[in-house]
């Protein structure tokens, strides 16, 4: 019917009134089918932990901070965005085995052999590794610049599992008007003219006095090279200094280099320091492993804990460890009959297994893959009930830390608080406060507002020449460091919609062409009164994911406030129904906005496009790297390596009748006539976020309540949070 195939051509035609009542009719009637197959009569269904609350689980429980989850298959995303929707967790024969597998391989690393390891330690003063063709564009040194990096290679007897300790000694060489150095240490080994390697971590050096900065890691989670078979044997430590202040870079000049034993002097490159730039001067790079503070490691005792009791009771004592182990991964006190299915198992592994510590990491793998561990068990009958304090404690610090409860917060359990609403509030501010709430601010924010979607766009340089990929991460981290820096100063929501200042640090805010801080970490930096980039929808994050990396994208970038600002979100377009032809000549000569009206004149298009279009054209003011501009650039067409210019176009009519000019007039118009709609939308998202499922009618009375309680106490997301937790919606299974 959209497609005007439908009536027959030899049939009555229907009029562009009686088709669009027609599709809206059977849109919405089989819309009403899918959510009522899909209702859950407003209850949370059972719900697996995600791939993060996995990782923070084990991490949590077992005492080792190692990639638990790196070969578990990625999450799906639920209608509403999120990755914690019990609906699309789901479990398979074969995922079962990959957790059956990272169980027992994390297991191995907790339970240690009697014997302690030797800690291997070696000191670099001197870079000691060229590192061939691996590394082409920078010179060796220890004098670190955009030019420059340090290299070193252990070829000794290095461990191959624990943690390690790198110790690296440096200072900076500050330069006025310039940022901090940035230092970034990585580990890894030569393939050849290949150099796996990963980031162990980094951080400013702001003292122009020597320092002592330590990184830590497990070496098993590094690339590293074969001891028998590798042409280039030993692990690499490269140390850099990531600062850049995106001047262009001189050439390198060559020059005959003699090198050691040899006659015969060979041309090279040589990259000179820069002298107006900020340096790092090291001293020294220290590598330790496996490290350990005693020896069975923490981690280890905390589940074989000390006791004359395993010399004379073994069955005894592995009933304890069983019992004290599993109320914790179950998050909640177990029974008799629960125990015993594993002390049974034990029996039959001790029997088979060598020693005592090799049976009980199998029995404990087992503990890994119940239910009652991978997923929030919350059990009952057909009949709504209230949750108990265990339940309400799982509930509580998924939502806000993505882990299980600790042991504070299993205590308040214990005595029964978490059931009194008033208790309730004053936990649940000491966890928002709490520095584990970021997993709640990094969870909602990157799947709310999907700044993720900046990965999933590739900028064209051909179009943005001065463009720098590594300012990615940044962007993906500046809608995270304002939500954050809302929700703490208990600011209003509203400040997502338009603010008087932004979170920034060094590399965005030269992006942005703003003073701010001089170093990587995000602090507040406040905006001159009507400036453009306050509020999330001047931030890189959802103008460069809501483009084509050549150019903006009017309508993605509609889509997106529709759906993530005020949850109203277009129904997808009818199947067939052709885009905009890029490559044509007469439509590309139009600006966007032209093009979108030429494309509107379609019946069958109209209707949805005039309810989106005007969304995002007030926004073309911004091309796809996030910053203002006066001009677009286009190819033309009919000569790929022509290119032309357009004007900007960001006057709209917006589906109300309202008119608005640019991004200003945008957030202005938000503010006025719809910050009750924002308001709403944000308590549903937050709520669905909560309850680890979707939305429907039945919420329709909490979501009103909710709404009505924010707005009253000025849109405050502390508040907000706090309402949620202790609302019956959350409280009921």
């Amino acid at each position: 019917i959209n497609r005007g195939e439908m009536p027959p051509q030899d049939e009555p035609q229907l009029t562009d009134a009686e088709r669009r009542g027609l599709v809206n009719w059977l849109t919405q009637e089989i819309g009403r089918v899918i959510d009522a197959k899909q209702s859950t009569g407003g209850r949370p269904v059972l719900r697996r932990l995600n791939r993060v609350e996995y990782q923070n689980t084990m991490r949590d429980l077992l005492g080792i901070d190692t990639n638990f989850a790196a070969n578990l298959p990625p999450e799906s995303v639920s209608d509403d965005g999120f990755k914690n929707n019990g609906q699309v967790l789901q479990m398979s024969a074969l995922q079962l085995e990959y957790y059956l597998d990272a169980a027992r391989s994390a297991l191995e690393k907790v339970i240690v052999p009697a014997t302690a390891p030797q800690v291997f330690r070696h000191v670099l003063e001197e870079g000691n590794e060229n590192g061939g063709r691996t590394l082409q564009g920078v010179g060796r040194s220890n004098v670190l610049g955009r030019t420059t990096v340090f290299l070193g290679r252990i070829d000794e007897a290095y461990p191959e599992s624990g943690e390690f300790l790198l110790r690296v000694r440096a200072r900076a060489e500050l330069k006025d008007q310039h940022g901090y150095p940035r230092l970034e240490v990585s580990l890894g080994f030569r393939a050849d003219t290949q150099f796996p390697q990963k980031i162990v971590g980094s951080a400013d050096v702001q003292s122009e006095s020597i320092r002592t900065y330590e990184f830590r890691g497990r070496i098993e989670d590094f690339p590293l090279p074969s001891r028998t078979q590798s042409k280039f044997p030993g692990l690499l430590i490269k140390v850099a200094n990531l600062y850049d202040d995106g001047s262009p870079l001189a050439e390198p000049s060559t020059e005959l280099v003699s090198e050691a034993g040899k006659k015969k002097r060979k041309r090279q490159k040589v990259w000179k320091l820069e002298d107006h730039m900020p340096k790092i001067h090291l001293e020294s790079v220290e590598f330790s492993g496996p490290v350990f503070e005693s020896w069975p490691p923490k981690h280890h005792t905390d589940i074989l804990f000390p006791s004359r009791a395993l010399e004379r009771n073994e069955r005894g004592y592995v009933t304890t460890v069983l019992k004290r182990f599993t109320t914790r991964a179950y998050r909640r006190p177990v029974t008799t009959a629960e125990l015993d299915p594993f002390v049974a198992y034990f029996d039959q592994a001790r029997q088979t297994l060598p020693t005592i510590e090799a049976a009980i990491r199998e029995t404990l793998a087992m503990v890994l893959v119940a239910p009652d561990f991978l997923y929030l068990m919350e059990p009952s009958g057909s009949e709504k009930r209230t949750l108990n304090d265990w339940e309400i404690a799982s509930r509580l610090s998924y939502f806000l830390w993505s882990t299980m409860p600790d042991e504070r917060l299993f205590t308040e359990a214990e005595k029964g608080a978490l059931t009194k609403p008033a208790k309730l509030r004053r936990i649940t501010s000491r966890m928002l406060a709490d520095p584990r709430c970021w997993q709640f601010v990094d969870q909602f924010v990157d799947q709310c507002l999907d700044v993720g979607a900046v990965d999933r766009v590739a900028v064209n340089p051909e179009f943005y020449p001065n463009w720098d990929d590594d300012l990615k991460p940044s962007i993906r981290e500046e809608a995270k460091h304002f939500f954050a820096e809302i929700l703490h100063q208990r600011h209003s929501a509203l400040l997502l919609l338009d603010s008087d200042f932004a979170m920034l640090n060094a590399p965005l805010a030269r992006h942005y062409g703003l003073a701010g801080p001089r170093g990587m970490e995000f602090e507040r930096v406040e905006l001159p009164a009507g400036h453009e980039r306050g509020g999330v929808l001047a931030q890189a994050s959802m103008l460069l994911g809501n483009s084509t990396g050549e150019d903006s994208h009017p309508v993605k970038r509609a889509v997106w406030i529709r759906a993530r600002l005020l949850d109203d979100p277009p129904a997808d377009p009818p199947p067939n129904v052709p885009g905009l032809d890029a490559d044509n000549p007469d439509l590309a000569q139009l600006s966007v906005r032209r093009q979108l009206e030429a494309h509107r004149q379609q019946a069958s298009c109209n209707d949805c496009h005039r309810g989106i279009d005007p969304w995002g054209i007030a926004l073309e003011q911004f091309g796809a790297d996030g910053l203002m501009r006066e001009v677009i650039p286009r190819r033309d067409p009919t000569n790929r390596k022509k290119m032309f210019e357009q004007g900007v176009e960001s006057f709209a009519t917006l589906p109300d009748g309202s008119s608005v000019s640019g991004l200003v007039e945008l957030k202005a118009y938000l503010l006025a006539a719809r910050s009750e709609q924002f308001a709403r939308a944000l308590v549903s998202k937050l709520l669905a976020y909560a309850l680890g499922r979707s939305l429907e009618l039945t919420d329709e009375a909490t979501i009103d309540r909710l709404t009505a309680g924010f707005i009253e106490h000025d849109y405050q997301l502390h508040y907000l949070v706090r309402q949620i937790v202790t609302s019956e919606a959350f409280l009921t299974k």
